[in-house]
This record gives C-alpha cells, structure tokens and sequence, in this order.
C-alpha cells in the first residue's frame, strides 16, 4: 500500500530541514527585537543569521540527495513568513513603503492559494522559481540595510527587488496556469 503522508517523519533529521526550521524558530526573536529600536543589532543579527539558513539549506539538500517534500513545504513557508512580517514591522517602524507590504501581501498570499489548489489536485509540491528565489535574496538585503540605516539605504535596495519581485508574480501566475491546463490532459 503506497503512502499517503505529505513528507516522510526521517525528512525532520535532514541537516537542510533542520535548517529551515530552526529559521522558524528564529522568527518570534526577530520579530521582537525588530520591534525594538534600541535592539537593531539584534534584530540585524537575528535577521540575518535566519536568511543565511535559507543560503544554505536548498543547496544543502541538493548536495546530499536529500531534497525532500518536508523541505519544499517548509522552506517557502518559512520565508513568506519571515519576508512579509519583517515588511509589516519595517513599515510600522522604519517608513518601508505599505505599497511595497501590500504587494508583498498580495503577491504572497496568491502564491499559497495556487500551491494549495496544486497539492490539492495533484498532490504535488510546486518549488520556487528562480525569480522568487532572487527575490527573496534582495529582499532580505534591503530589509537588512532599513534595519542598519532606514530609508537612505534600504530604499534604493528596495526598488532594485521590485524588478524580480514583479518578474517572479509573472513566473508563478504562468506556471500555475501551465499546471492547471496539464490536468486535464
């Protein structure tokens, strides 16, 4: 009789899956300490030592032929969480743009929606694409440079992450759609 878990429970020892979650339990520090002015080298810390293990655990996994179901759920949800919420607190905060949270918001929520509807459907795990994944890296620089100097810096960055960020909305709409239509054949 074939399996019908989503991951398999050994997937939780996989140093790459490790490494995703202890960025998960990363998240409530920096979210604190990004609350907290007077706490900015801990929430630049915080911040990037839990995107250095996004850097790390997809290669990680690929190198040890351990790429695995858990990881591709996980990884992106991980980094959903940790990208938006730091732009809701850097908007509250450090004058992020709301425009840029709300397309975040947006564009993230729409992303989850079509992978629930694929794994749904198809009981499949749609990964990243690459734009989504140098989205996330120039994200992650510019949250980090509006922790460390505010707007100054971290707005040029900003604007510089909005050309992948735009690409990667097209990339995921036009493979949702390609996964959609190969269904009915």
């Amino acid at each position: 009789m074939a399996s019908t878990r989503l991951f398999e429970p050994r997937e939780l020892l996989y140093p790459s899956n490790m490494l995703t979650i202890a960025r998960l339990l990363l998240i409530p520090p920096t979210f604190r300490y990004l609350r907290q002015p007077e706490r900015r080298r801990e929430a630049l810390a915080c911040l990037g030592l839990a995107m250095l293990t996004d850097a790390i655990d997809g290669p990680l996994a690929r190198a040890r032929g351990e790429v695995s179901p858990l990881g591709e759920l996980l990884d992106p949800v991980a980094d959903k969480i940790l990208i938006n919420g730091t732009a809701i607190i850097l908007s509250k905060t450090r004058d992020f743009p709301w425009w840029i949270t709300g397309l975040l918001l947006f564009r993230d929520l729409g992303i989850i929606a079509a992978a629930l509807v694929v794994i749904k459907r198809r009981s499949q795990i749609t990964v990243a694409a690459s734009t989504g994944k140098l989205t996330t890296a120039l994200l992650t620089a510019a949250a980090l440079l509006y922790v460390a100097d505010g707007p100054r810096s971290g707005k040029p960055a900003l604007y510089v992450a909005m050309v992948p960020f735009l690409l990667s909305f097209v990339q995921y709409g036009k493979r949702f759609l390609a996964v959609m239509r190969n269904e009915g054949e």
